[in-house]
């Protein structure tokens, strides 16, 4: 009983999933990207993404809750300074963990 009903979830997953991604195919040409409904899709989009970021900071789980909040928080503000100073996403990240990784070390010494 219990494989049956996971595979019912499987099935019911993917059903949700491609529903929206064939609703997206047929509706593509019709709707603008400039609009007002894709404007909308972005922000809830980039606010999810927003809000799991701040969950994983300030919530840690596993290896990064060994890490103080500063740490964390000091790598995130070090990285968004980069990016909007030189708008660069690599350089960005890589300042951004470098930061991190090196007030981490500090705090664990």
């Amino acid at each position: 009983m219990v494989e049956i009903k996971a595979w019912l979830g499987l099935f019911l997953a993917f059903c949700a999933t491609f529903s929206w991604r064939f609703l997206g195919v047929v509706l593509a040409d019709r709707i603008s990207s400039t609009g007002l409904l894709m404007s909308w899709i972005n922000a809830v989009a980039y606010s999810m993404v927003a809000g799991v970021l701040m969950l994983i900071l300030v919530n840690p789980t596993g290896i990064l809750i060994t890490a103080s909040l500063g740490a964390r928080l000091s790598g995130l503000f070090a990285g968004v300074f980069v990016i909007c100073l030189f708008r660069k996403i690599p350089l960005s990240i890589a300042i951004g963990i470098g930061v991190f990784v090196v007030i981490a070390r500090l705090e664990s010494n």
